[in-house]
Order: C-alpha cells, then sequence, then structure tokens
C-alpha cells in the first residue's frame, strides 16, 4: 500500500514539473510572441516617414478652370470676363533698374499670351509667383508660343508691397513683370475688380480675355485651375502641358522632393547631387542678361545629370543665348571629372 502511495506521489510531482515546463515553455513563447509589436511600431514610423518625403512627388494636377468657377458658392465677378476686351492701364514698376518708372502690362504683352494676376496683398507675393513664371517658361520653350506674365500689386500700403517684394526679387525671373496700381486696393478703374478677393487671374489672347478665375482664399496658391487655363487657350491636353513643364516644379513641396530624391547609377549619365559650386558659374551670365535666373536654376539643377544639362545647354545655344564655347565651358564646370577623363 505505502510502495502504491508513493509511486502515485511521484508521478504527481512529475505531472506538476512537467505542467509548470509547459507553462513556463509557452509563457516565454508568448513573450518572444510580443516582442514584435515594438519593432512593428517603428516599422510603421518608418512607413509614414516614406509617405511624408513622398509628398509632392506624385504628377503635377492640372484642373479644367470651368470646375474652379462651378465650386464657388456663388457668382463673383470682378476683371473683364471672357471675351471682353483687356483695358490698357499704367502702374508703378517694381522691377531692376526702371523700378519706379511707369508700365503698361496690357502693351507690354502684345502679341503674346497673356497671364495677368491682380492681387490684394503683399504676402501673396511667395515663391509661388516665381515658380509659375518658370513654368511658363518652360511651356515657352517646349511649344514655341510666347507668353507674358504680370503682376500687378492692388494695396493701400504701397511702401509694405515694396518692401515685401525687394525681400522675393531675386527668386523671381527676370520676365516677370511686377507693378504696383496708382489706384490703391481698388486697382486699375477699368477693371472693375472685387478689392475683397485675394486674386483675380487673367488670361488673355490677342488682347481678349478667355478665362477669369477669382480667387477669395489661399487657395490661390494652388494653381491646377490656371494651368488648365493655360492648356485650353493653348488648345493642348493636359498630358501634353504636364510633359512640358515637367522638370519645372510649380510649388516648393515638389521642388524639395525631387533634392531629396536619392541617386542611382553610376557613370556619365547618372543622377547626382548638383555641383555647388557651379552656381558661381553661372552668374555672370544671369548679371549680364544672357539668360535668366530660371534658366540659370534649372541648368544648376541638372548638373548633375550630364544628359539633361545637354540638351539644357543644347536649347540655349539653338536660341543664341550662349555660344558653343560658352556652352563647352559651362560643360566642363558641371563635368570636371568627365572633361579629365577626356
Amino acid at each position: 500500500m505505502k510502495t502504491h502511495q508513493k509511486k502515485t506521489m511521484t508521478r504527481l510531482s512529475i505531472l506538476c514539473v512537467a505542467t509548470a515546463l509547459v507553462s513556463s515553455s509557452s509563457f516565454a513563447q508568448e513573450r518572444r510572441g510580443a516582442k514584435p509589436s515594438q519593432p512593428s511600431r517603428e516599422n510603421a514610423g518608418k512607413q509614414g516617414q516614406r509617405k511624408a518625403y513622398a509628398y509632392g512627388k506624385g504628377e503635377i494636377k492640372i484642373a479644367h478652370p470651368a470646375d474652379w468657377i462651378k465650386n464657388l458658392e456663388k457668382p463673383v465677378f470682378s476683371g473683364p470676363q471672357p471675351g471682353e476686351k483687356v483695358p490698357l492701364f499704367v502702374a508703378t514698376n517694381l522691377r531692376g533698374k526702371n523700378a519706379g518708372e511707369d508700365l503698361d502690362p496690357a502693351s507690354m504683352a502684345e502679341g503674346k499670351l497673356h497671364l495677368m494676376l491682380f492681387v490684394s496683398e503683399s504676402r501673396t507675393f511667395g515663391r509661388f509667383l516665381g515658380q509659375l513664371r518658370n513654368q511658363l517658361q518652360a511651356i515657352e520653350a517646349n511649344s514655341k508660343q510666347p507668353w507674358a506674365m504680370s503682376v500687378t500689386v492692388c494695396t493701400e500700403d504701397a511702401n509694405e508691397a515694396e518692401k515685401s517684394f525687394a525681400i522675393l526679387d531675386q527668386r523671381y525671373p527676370e520676365n516677370l513683370v511686377v507693378g504696383l496700381s496708382k489706384d490703391g486696393s481698388a486697382g486699375p478703374p477699368a477693371y472693375g475688380l472685387d478689392r475683397n478677393l485675394t486674386a483675380t487671374v487673367i488670361v488673355a489672347k490677342n488682347g481678349t480675355v478667355t478665362h477669369n478665375l477669382p480667387y477669395a482664399s489661399n487657395a490661390f496658391y494652388s494653381q491646377p485651375h490656371i494651368l488648365g487655363a493655360i492648356a485650353e487657350v493653348m488648345e493642348v491636353d493636359h498630358a501634353t502641358l504636364r510633359k512640358w513643364i515637367r522638370d519645372t516644379p510649380g510649388d516648393a513641396a515638389e521642388s524639395a522632393a525631387r533634392y531629396r530624391r536619392p541617386s542611382r547609377g553610376n557613370g556619365d549619365n547618372s543622377a547626382t547631387q548638383p555641383r555647388t559650386g557651379f552656381r558661381k558659374q553661372l552668374a555672370p551670365f544671369v548679371q549680364s542678361g544672357k539668360i535668366t535666373r530660371g534658366e540659370a536654376g534649372a541648368l544648376f539643377r541638372s548638373s548633375g545629370d550630364a544628359t539633361t544639362f545637354r540638351t539644357k545647354i543644347g536649347d540655349l545655344v539653338k536660341t543664341g543665348k550662349i555660344t558653343r564655347k560658352e556652352a563647352g565651358a559651362l560643360f566642363n564646370g558641371a563635368f570636371p571629372d568627365a572633361t579629365r577623363r577626356r
């Protein structure tokens, strides 16, 4: 009897130890299974970071201008409407050596397609206007259709407008016309502008308005409908316009995204970072008026890609802006290693 009890006790002890070991093993496995939760959060963070870096990498947005008008809560009439003539008017030049003199943006655009912007506050300067003009330059170069772009500031505080513009002047291409309205916030009397708007954007062809886009908020900084109006007046589809301006981003986010993109590949055609010292070599060409600031910026951004760079300097040679000798000097400055290998 006692022997039987001892055997039973022994079996129970073994069973308890086995149960404890199994429980311990299961707990350890659960602990091991729980560990990935921490890396998964890290991965989620990295994924979110990648998504943030991807902002602005998508294709340039272009929208039908009629959609902008339809989405307005109520009809807004500011400035001459489609089908009406663009009135002549006089503003005060805010740019370059002719600053302070009178100018007539409408007359200066004679024979060209014309993008006119009437802005109510100096804060609407920003990089947006310069980048939009750069896009327009790319469109001109690819389409061979000349464009004029003018910005007229309509404000009661002329001094503030001049100070704000002076800070941003160097960011703008030289062919961006900027004037100050002589009639304060009301703008040129012949235009009948709504002074409560942030901006009135007008597209004209042969002196006649084709599109009028009123902006009552910061939507002014996003230009898909402006680009849509440009496409319509040129009678091209959005895909063609997008192809023409693909190397000239219209907003700071897209521009920054392009610089964040990693370089790939090796050799002559690999996309590497632009050469910092090359900017100084471009300065004399801008100062002498041979190329615009926008063209210089495009050359600098492509100074890490030999194929793109050759195309851009080739275009400048064809248009007579620089000589073949100057083009060769620029290429040697942008790609000194390639020159040494020869």
